[in-house]
């Protein structure tokens, strides 16, 4: 028989009347007159061919049939009616909830730190994992909606843009600064724009990407910029510069961490680059969850209050 020639509602019928044995006492449990629960049960029949009740004595007796499927349809349905059940409450004090985050090095630097402090003073067993996205400035959309990533966070300009099964949040809007090593022989209380050009720089292109806007905007002018090595993770890049005379273009928040561990200095850029956003994302699908609804307001509320928040 083909299961989509069955009505819902009749099998909610056929477990009323298996349990009542009256049509009448059926009718009254599912909410329906008894002529239209007389109805249902002569569809059933004509579905399942197989009387399912009969008469006897003042009742009615299921027939073997009936019998058969009488704990199958109330399991099935017991098994619906749970899960349409309002969830309850999230309590993130005793939920023992995975969550699998996306981002880059330098995203897990910025969010991390804060989020895990906050998860171990309110949510102590909920476990976060990380999973390396396959390109830095590109929404992961795909990876959001199959489930394979909860939340994302990065550089997504395009946010606002993205389809509508997609959800944004921006957490704060990040500007560039040059990264460049205390004593550095060549470069001291200022940078100019021919100070950039002619020193050698770290570039960050992950997998390939490139060029990058920093290129772009050298390239508008008729200049370039002399990449002596390019690395695919940001948190690699401030050492390399530390340890030499190179210099490099990276987050403002990525560089106020560093300068404070490493002999680095953090220099206005002499490039007029827009300040670009780091943004949050999560699909549609996730987005009634409760458990991760409660995570992004815990990133939200770290790490939405300035060029040092979450530091």
């Amino acid at each position: 028989m083909n299961i989509s020639a069955i009505d819902l509602n009749l099998l909610r019928v056929l477990e009323a009347l298996l349990a009542e044995r009256s049509v009448t006492r059926a009718a009254r449990r599912v909410g329906l007159s008894q002529p239209a629960a007389s109805n249902a049960l002569n569809r059933l029949r004509a579905l399942l061919r197989d009387p399912l009740l009969v008469r006897s004595g003042r009742g009615m007796r299921p027939t073997p049939r009936a019998q058969q499927l009488a704990g199958p349809v109330h399991a099935a349905l017991d098994q619906l009616r749970q899960a349409l059940e309002d969830r309850p409450a999230f309590e993130p004090a005793s939920s023992r909830r995975k969550a699998v985050l996306g981002a880059t090095d330098y995203g897990e630097l910025a969010i991390l730190p804060g989020l895990l402090a906050a998860l171990g003073r309110r949510a102590p067993n909920i476990t976060l994992k990380v999973r390396r996205l396959p390109e830095i400035f590109s929404a992961p959309q795909r990876d959001l909606e199959d489930g394979t990533v909860d939340l994302a966070f990065g550089f997504y300009a395009e946010a606002p843009a993205l389809s509508a099964g997609l959800f944004s949040r921006t957490l704060w809007s990040e500007r560039h600064v040059c990264l460049v090593r205390r004593g550095h022989p060549h470069i001291r209380k200022t940078l100019s724009l021919a100070q950039y050009t002619s020193a050698g720089h770290v570039g960050i292109f992950y997998r390939g990407e490139g060029p990058g806007l920093i290129d772009t905007a050298l390239a508008k002018r008729g200049l370039e910029r002399r990449l002596a090595a390019e690395a695919p993770h940001f948190l690699s890049v401030p050492h390399l510069v530390a340890a030499t005379n190179l210099i490099a273009t990276v987050p403002e928040r990525l560089a106020s961490r560093f300068c404070r561990l490493l002999p680095l200095r953090s220099m206005p850029l002499p490039l007029d680059l827009p300040p670009f956003p780091f943004t949050l994302l999560w699909a549609e699908r996730s987005n009634s969850d409760p458990a991760l609804a409660w995570l992004r307001e815990q990133i939200a509320a770290i790490h939405s209050t300035g060029p040092s928040a979450g530091h």
